[in-house]
């Protein structure tokens, strides 16, 4: 987190591998935090995700790679402090850290993409994350939102109008954007670096220089 973080009335994290980031992540990140209108939007590296296989790149690598994808722009930052962790990362206990760092009045926002939301019955303790901070969904365009009976109904009165009214409550709230991630998926870099194809286009220079430079996922 930036040293500014006491004087910020509104945040927003996105959480996940980014095993790397690419320019659906990227490109989201924005989106969102202009319909939030957030001070800031912190890119949260998971390091042990759950529900999730172990990445291919270390949590370094990872990390360096999302720091810098986002170096320069402003209201974008990160958030290593999952991978500092050696247990697996859960959402619940890194909202209970911020909590105890930013106050109960500041407004914090959690996007989910919708292939999680789907799954988020399956998450350690996943009605505290609507005591900790807002809930906003990004749709995934392979992952229409199919949501569990029982979150569908734990979140039928916390439906909010727009995204901005998510920053008029530091928790509680939830929205479903409709707004679908540009169809970018890390696995298939993945996929095209191990069998050699490039990946120009589908993430930032400095990330493709950056795997090239340590040889990520060419196995």
């Amino acid at each position: 987190m930036t040293d500014s973080h006491k004087a910020i009335e509104s945040l927003a994290i996105f959480g996940g591998t980014f095993d790397p980031i690419h320019h659906g992540h990227l490109r989201s990140a924005i989106e969102i935090k202009e319909a939030l209108g957030v001070d800031e939007l912190a890119l949260l590296p998971s390091h042990r995700p759950p529900l999730r296989g172990q990445p291919g790149a270390d949590s370094a690598q990872r990390l360096a790679m999302v720091s810098a994808a986002v170096a320069g722009e402003p209201g974008l930052a990160v958030d290593g402090r999952e991978l500092l962790r050696e247990t697996p990362s859960y959402t619940v206990d890194t909202l209970r850290e911020l909590r105890a760092e930013r106050g109960t009045e500041v407004s914090i926002t959690v996007i989910m993409g919708s292939d999680a939301f789907n799954q988020l019955q399956r998450w350690r303790d996943w009605p505290s994350l609507f005591r900790l901070a807002n809930v906003l969904v990004l749709h995934r365009a392979a992952h229409p939102l199919a949501m569990d009976a029982q979150v569908a109904n734990f979140v039928a009165d916390r439906k909010l109008g727009s995204a901005s009214a998510l920053t008029a409550h530091s928790a509680g709230g939830f929205y479903d954007t409709g707004l679908i991630q540009l169809p970018i998926s890390a696995t298939d870099i993945r996929q095209r670096l191990a069998s050699g194809r490039s990946i120009r286009y589908l993430v930032p220079d400095v990330v493709a220089d950056y795997i090239a430079e340590h040889g990520l996922y060419t196995q």
